[in-house]
């Protein structure tokens, strides 16, 4: 299944640390190198998928 990512996610500019477990990591760079796209990205798509999942339970 292909990712798409939004183009309103290009350019972040607020830093934080996050601390992944190994397997949540592992699963990442997996999707890092199949979608081609960079780590940051990923996670910034995933976080996306989340919140808009969430707001439409809501």
């Amino acid at each position: 299944m292909a990712m798409h990512f939004d183009k309103e996610m290009v350019n972040p500019n607020i830093a934080r640390t996050v601390r992944f477990t190994p397997i949540l990591f592992e699963w990442l760079i997996k999707v890092k190198a199949r979608e081609n796209m960079s780590f940051n990205q990923v996670v910034l798509q995933c976080v996306k998928n989340c919140m808009m999942q969430d707001c439409e339970e809501k």
